[in-house]
């Protein structure tokens, strides 16, 4: 099952994807790291995620390119932290293998792990509602919103989550089911 789980900055999405995740399999999953460790606000960010996930059956991999290349097979739940680091690792990274066409790519790494994976919840920041005047920004956002919608298409549960509370867009049947457990 694909799980989509999305907001804004601070809105609260990993800490729903986190528990949604401990609901779906107690025992250990993966935490799919995709952030680069690049300054210290950074670094500050993988210290504040790895204390939110103190406890809770977490074997973190870190992986911020080629979603393709990763063997995850036979994993109960694989959490992805985020789709958002995950673009801008795919159109900025010297070492991506297809900036042109970053949302298609990225959707087949995406479909790779689900293919490996019972579970798959990827978190994925909302697209910005306005738009930049910096032309590498307005791709960036062109490419996030791309990317969100094939995510959602694909996805048999979506969620948006604002200031902690959770808004089921889609399958809200299916994570009733999982609320229940």
């Amino acid at each position: 099952m694909l799980y989509m789980i999305f907001g804004g900055s601070g809105s609260g999405k990993s800490a729903y994807a986190e528990d949604l995740a401990v609901k779906l399999c107690p025992e250990e999953k993966v935490y799919l790291a995709t952030l680069t460790d690049i300054d210290e606000e950074m670094e500050q960010r993988i210290r504040d995620h790895r204390k939110m996930r103190e406890g809770k059956n977490f074997r973190t991999v870190e992986q911020g390119l080629a979603l393709e290349t990763l063997d995850l097979s036979g994993e109960r739940l694989v959490l992805l932290e985020c789709m958002t680091n995950l673009l801008a690792n795919e159109l900025y990274d010297p070492r991506a293998r297809h900036p042109e066409a970053p949302a298609a790519y990225i959707m087949e790494g995406i479909r790779h792990l689900k293919d490996q994976a019972e579970n798959l919840i990827v978190i994925a920041q909302d697209a910005f509602s306005e738009v930049p005047m910096d032309p590498e920004l307005r791709r960036y956002v062109k490419e996030s919103g791309r990317v969100n919608q094939l995510l959602a298409k694909e996805a048999d549960v979506v969620v948006e989550v604002k200031f902690g509370l959770p808004l089921v867009l889609k399958g809200s049947e299916l994570l009733s089911e999982v609320e229940r457990r």
